[in-house]
C-alpha cells in the first residue's frame, strides 16, 4: 500500500492508525532558516503485521513519499514514485523471465495507492491532476480527502462532488469499486455501489483515545465543540476504507494489479524492446536478471540476518532453560540427601534396644557362663586350700607311691569334673601376658 499526498494531509496519523501501533514516525521540525530549501522527495518502505479481531494477520508493506509536492517544481517527484512503481514491475518480470525461478522470491508490487487531498473545499489541483494521471497507469488509486473534520458537512459533501467531477473531466481511471451485472450477485453490486458513491472517502484519524460524555474510551479528537470519533461511520469514512482494503476488495485489488496493470506493462516493455533492443540499455534482459539478482541477494542477506539473530535468541532460551533445570535437579539432590541423613538419624537410636531384645538366648547363656567361672573358682580354691592344709582322717600318701592320677568323673556331690575346674579356675588374661598355671595344674605337669 503507498500513501501520497502533500505533507500535513494526514499520511502519517492515517497508517498509524490503520495499523494500531506507530509505524511512520512524525517528521522533524524544519527550522525557518532551511525552509526556503528545497528537499527532494523520498520513497521509503515499511514492513509490519495487522492482527484482525478473529486472529488473522495481514502481511502489510507501506510505501511512504515523504516530500512530495513541498517543492516549486514537483516534476523531479513524479518520476521517482513512477519510476519506484516501474521497478517493481521489472522485477518480476525478469524473475518470469528466468529459467530457473528463485523459490523465495518476493512480490514487491503495490496493489493500491492512497492518493491524499488537501481539504480545501475545492476540486482537485493540477498536481493532483497529473500525477493521479500517471500514477493510474501503474496501481489502483483511491482518492481521500485527509483531516475531513476540517468541513462542515455541506462543505465536505460539495468538496466530495467536485473532486469527482474533476476525476471525470480529466478521465482518471481510478479505481471505483467496479462490479459486472452478469456475473457479480446483487450483494456485491449493491455494497460496490455504496462505496463507489462514497468517493472519495472523508477520513478522520488519530492516534489517542478520548473519554465521551457517556463514559466510553474511544478513538478520536475531541474539541470545544465536540468529539469526533474515528469509528464512527456518520463522523469518518476510516472503517469502510479499513474493511474494504483488508477485507472484501483485498482479493480483487491484487487481481487488478497481476492481470491489468502489470500486463499492460510487461506488454509495452517487451515491444519496446523488440524495437530498440540495440538502444535500450534498461530493457536488455540481462541487465534485467542480473539488476534483480543483485535485489534479490541483498533481500536474501537481510532475511539471513534475521533468522540468525532469532536463532542466537532462541538459543539463549534454550540455555537459560538448561541452567535452570540444572539447579533445580541440584536442588532435588539435596533435598534426597537430607531427607536419606534424617531418616538414618531417626533409625540408629533404637538399634540398641532392639539389639538387646532380639537376643535373650546369648545374654542367658553369657550369665549362665559367668555363674560357671564363678563355681569353678570356688572350686578351684578349695582344692587348692585342701592340697595345702591336708585334712586329719586322711592318712599321708606314701613317698615311694605316686599319686593318682586326677579322674576325669566326677565327684559325689560336685557338679563339676578335676579338669573342668581346673579349666576354669585359670583366669583369662588382662595384660597381654601368659596366665600362669595354677597348682593343680602344676602338680599334674610334675607328676607326667
Amino acid at each position: 500500500m503507498m500513501v501520497c499526498g502533500a505533507t500535513g494531509t494526514g499520511r502519517t496519523t492515517f497508517v498509524n492508525t490503520l495499523c494500531d501501533k506507530e509505524v511512520l514516525n512524525e517528521r522533524d521540525y524544519i527550522e525557518p532558516e532551511t525552509a526556503h530549501q528545497e528537499r527532494p522527495v523520498h520513497v521509503e518502505t515499511y514492513n509490519t503485521e495487522i492482527e484482525e479481531e478473529d486472529g488473522t494477520r495481514i502481511a502489510l508493506t507501506v510505501v511512504d513519499t515523504p516530500g512530495f509536492g513541498d517543492n516549486i517544481d514537483n516534476r523531479a517527484c513524479f518520476q521517482k514514485i513512477v519510476q519506484y512503481l516501474e521497478m517493481q514491475y521489472d522485477e518480476v518480470l525478469a524473475e518470469e523471465s528466468r529459467i530457473r525461478r528463485n523459490p523465495r522470491f518476493k512480490d514487491n508490487r503495490v496493489h493500491v495507492c492512497l492518493y491524499f487531498i488537501e481539504p480545501t473545499g475545492h476540486g482537485l489541483r493540477e498536481l493532483d491532476v497529473e500525477l493521479m494521471k500517471l500514477l493510474s497507469k501503474r496501481v489502483n488509486v483511491i482518492p481521500v480527502i485527509g483531516r475531513a473534520d476540517q468541513l462542515t458537512k455541506a462543505e465536505l459533501s460539495s468538496s466530495k462532488r467536485m473532486i469527482m467531477e474533476d476525476i471525470e473531466a480529466h478521465a482518471i481511471p481510478i479505481f471505483n469499486f467496479p462490479y459486472d451485472h452478469e456475473v457479480d450477485d446483487a450483494e456485491t453490486i449493491q455494497e460496490n455501489s455504496e462505496l463507489k458513491e462514497m468517493l472519495p472517502f472523508a477520513l478522520v484519524c488519530s492516534e489517542s483515545f478520548v473519554s465521551t460524555s457517556d463514559g466510553r474510551k474511544v478513538r478520536g479528537r475531541e474539541y470545544p465543540w465536540g468529539i469526533v470519533e474515528v469509528e464512527n461511520l456518520e463522523h469518518s469514512d476510516f472503517c469502510t476504507l479499513r474493511s474494504s482494503l483488508l477485507g472484501s476488495h483485498l482479493g480483487d485489488l491484487k487481481d487488478l494489479t497481476h492481470d491489468w496493470l502489470y500486463e499492460n506493462y510487461r506488454t509495452e516493455k517487451l515491444s519496446s524492446s523488440v524495437q530498440n533492443s540495440r538502444d535500450s540499455r534498461l530493457l536488455n534482459p540481462e541487465d534485467l536478471a542480473n539488476q534483480s539478482y543483485i535485489l534479490k541477494e541483498e533481500q536474501l542477506a537481510r532475511e539471513e540476518e534475521k533468522l540468525r539473530e532469532i536463532e542466537m535468541r532462541v538459543q539463549k532460551e534454550i540455555n537459560d532453560k538448561r541452567l535452570e533445570l540444572t539447579s533445580r535437579e541440584q536442588e532435588l539432590r539435596e533435598i534426597e540427601a537430607r531427607i536419606s541423613r534424617e531418616r538414618t538419624a531417626s533409625i540408629e537410636p533404637s538399634s540398641p534396644s532392639s539389639a538387646g531384645q532380639g537376643q535373650p538366648t546369648g545374654a542367658s547363656s553369657s550369665l549362665h557362663k559367668s555363674d560357671s567361672n564363678e563355681s569353678g573358682l570356688a572350686a578351684a580354691s578349695s582344692t587348692e586350700q585342701g592340697s595345702k592344709e591336708p585334712s586329719a582322717d586322711i592318712p599321708p600318701l606314701p613317698a615311694t607311691q605316686a599319686p593318682a592320677p586326677p579322674s576325669d568323673k566326677t565327684a559325689p556331690g560336685s557338679r563339676f569334673s578335676y579338669h573342668d575346674v581346673t579349666a576354669r579356675a585359670t583366669p583369662p588374661p588382662t595384660n597381654g601376658t601368659r596366665p600362669t598355671s595354677t597348682p593343680a595344674i602344676k602338680q599334674e605337669e610334675d607328676d607326667d
